[in-house]
């Protein structure tokens, strides 16, 4: 009788809760990844499969695309400091992917960044160090020995040797679309940069030297011209090639470098619609961690709506 009595009273709870509170579905279908990207080829190629003269950071390519559309933009991803395609942004790779971009999470050298090079002494020495750095790990073109990469290390050749690479194994994703037929050069107007400190300064970096279809900034390090003022490089008052309402950027008002960001952001001429000062808090604690809001605009979901604003259409 005690049972019944229990049963009775308990299941109608139980019910409930479930019709009520639907969460639990919610988060079972959230954590599976492979669900979420079941209607996306993914294809993973090592740089040195594209190009057999790469010896050093052989991580591979990352590429996610849709079959059922044929030109829509690439979407290109550039880590942070330390950062390789094992640990990419998942959810903002899938709002990306939402929004009709194909995308190329690019392997290439992240460490050391320019933060760890272009400092005290060095800095002293060449104010533009900053700058060479960049160029030598986008372009490598240029002489930059403080740094070990090689020219096919480099962003661009790594990208350029990938999409070659890719038309000719992938018939399927047209991918010769993406490069100038005639120069060998990527076809920068349907292409889209975004990336995560180190890699948000190398997609405005390009930006000044490309007309790209659009730029997303996430916290895009910060340059110095002199370390002990914290003066901003000099490299970023240079005029963006590509056009500044497609440049997209932001920042999170608590992390450590928010003012030089900010600086940064206005003497790119960024359009003061197109920044987004963030201040949620943090999606969790992280311990040992000196600028754990560095991260937040790129990790947490609760910024999908500006990431949507700062995508757009990728068709």
């Amino acid at each position: 009788m005690k049972k019944k009595i229990f049963f009775s009273i308990i299941l109608p709870i139980i019910l409930l809760v479930l019709v009520v509170n639907p969460v639990i579905s919610i988060t079972a279908q959230s954590i599976n990844r492979s669900a979420d990207f079941a209607r996306y080829k993914i294809l993973k190629v090592r740089p040195s499969e594209a190009d057999p003269t790469v010896r050093n950071w052989d991580s591979v390519h990352v590429v996610y695309y849709d079959r059922a559309i044929k030109n829509s933009k690439v979407l290109l991803w550039l880590t942070g400091t330390n950062g390789s395609t094992n640990n990419v942004p998942i959810t903002f790779f899938k709002t990306a992917l939402d929004q009709g971009y194909r995308i190329i999470a690019l392997s290439f050298i992240s460490t050391p960044g320019v933060s760890q090079v272009c400092v005290g002494n060095k800095l002293s020495e060449d104010i533009d160090c900053a700058a060479e750095f960049r160029r030598k790990r986008i372009y490598g073109d240029t002489v930059f020995l403080s740094i070990p990469d090689e020219s096919q290390d480099a962003i661009v050749p790594r990208l350029i040797n990938l999409l070659q690479y890719l038309s000719k194994n992938d018939k399927e994703g047209f991918w010769s679309q993406y490069l100038n037929q005639s120069t060998g050069k990527p076809v920068w107007s349907d292409i889209a940069l975004a990336g995560q400190s180190q890699g948000g300064g190398m997609a405005e970096f390009i930006a000044q030297h490309e007309s790209v279809a659009r730029v997303i900034s996430f916290s895009g390090g910060w340059d110095y011209s002199d370390s002990k003022t914290k003066k901003i490089a000099g490299w970023y008052f240079k005029k963006l090639i590509t056009r500044p309402e497609n440049v997209f950027a932001t920042y999170h008002v608590q992390e450590v470098a928010a003012k030089q960001l900010d600086k940064i952001n206005k003497a790119l001429h960024i359009p003061a619609d197109n920044v987004f000062a963030l201040d949620q808090p943090l999606l969790k604690q992280k311990k040992g961690n000196n600028n754990p809001y560095h991260t937040e605009g790129i990790k947490n979901p609760v910024y999908k709506p500006i990431w949507i604003k700062m995508l757009g259409s990728g068709l």
